[in-house]
C-alpha cells in the first residue's frame, strides 16, 4: 500500500510543502515547533490535560467528555486501522533517489527523536484536531474562548510535526481529515447518544447531577 505514495502527485505535494517549510526555518521557530510537537505526544498529553481541567466544574464537564471522545476515537481510526493497514515508511527511510528524482534533497533537522512507527497517516495531527473540533462542534458562545484557541492549537500541533521533518506533509493533510472525521463522531455520540440516553439513567441511579 505504501507504494502507492510514490507517485508525481503525493511526491509533489510533499516536495512543494517541505521546501516552503524549509525556507521558513530559524532557531527561534526550531525550539517553538519542538515544544509544540511534543505537546502531542502518546496518550496526547496537552489535550489529557485540558480534558480532566474541563472535566472538573460541572459547567465544562461535556466539552471534557467531548474531547476524550475525540481523542480515543479518532486514536483508533487512525493508529489501530489506518497506520497498520497503510504501513508507509517515515521521510527519513524513505529511498533518497525518491527525493532526488523529484527535485529535492531531504534534510533530517535533528529536532526531535526519529519515531519507529509507521507514517501515514499522521497520530499526532488526527487525535489533537479530532479532540479539539470534537469540543468545538458542542461550544456555545460563551465557550467559543476555550473551543477557537484549543482548535488553533491543535492545527499548530499537525504543522509542527512537518516542520520536524517526522511526517510526509500528506500525512498531516490526511491526519487532519481523520481528526474531522473522528471529532464530528465522538459529537454524534456524545450528543444524541450519551447525554440524551446514558447520562440520565446514570444520574437517577446516583440521584445525583453530573452535567
Amino acid at each position: 500500500m505504501a507504494e502507492f505514495f510514490l507517485n508525481d502527485f503525493f511526491v509533489g505535494i510533499d516536495v512543494a510543502i517541505y521546501q516552503f517549510v524549509d525556507s521558513i526555518m530559524n532557531p527561534v521557530l526550531n525550539v517553538i515547533m519542538t515544544f509544540i510537537t511534543h505537546l502531542g505526544d502518546t496518550p496526547g498529553i496537552i489535550w489529557c490535560i485540558i480534558g480532566i481541567c474541563l472535566l472538573i466544574p460541572k459547567k465544562t464537564r461535556k466539552l471534557g467528555v467531548l474531547l476524550f471522545a475525540g481523542l480515543a476515537i479518532s486514536s483508533i481510526i487512525n493508529n489501530l486501522c489506518l497506520k497498520e493497514f497503510i504501513e508507509r515508511p517515515r521521510p527519513y527511510n524513505l529511498d533518497p533517489q525518491v527525493w532526488l528524482d523529484a527535485g529535492y534533497t531531504y534534510k533530517w533537522p535533528d529536532l526531535i527523536h526519529k519515531s519507529s512507527s509507521w507514517s501515514f497517516p499522521s497520530g499526532h495531527t488526527s487525535t489533537s484536531i479530532g479532540a479539539a473540533f470534537a469540543l468545538l462542534l458542542s461550544c456555545k458562545k460563551k465557550n467559543l474562548a476555550i473551543g477557537i484557541p484549543t482548535f488553533i492549537l491543535s492545527l499548530l500541533v499537525g504543522f509542527s510535526r512537518i516542520y520536524v521533518h517526522v511526517h510526509y506533509p500528506t500525512d498531516v493533510i490526511a491526519g487532519a481529515i481523520v481528526g474531522l472525521i473522528g471529532g464530528a463522531i465522538a459529537w454524534l455520540l456524545v450528543e444524541k447518544v450519551l447525554m440524551p440516553k446514558v447520562v440520565p439513567v446514570i444520574e437517577n441511579k446516583l440521584n445525583k447531577k453530573l452535567f
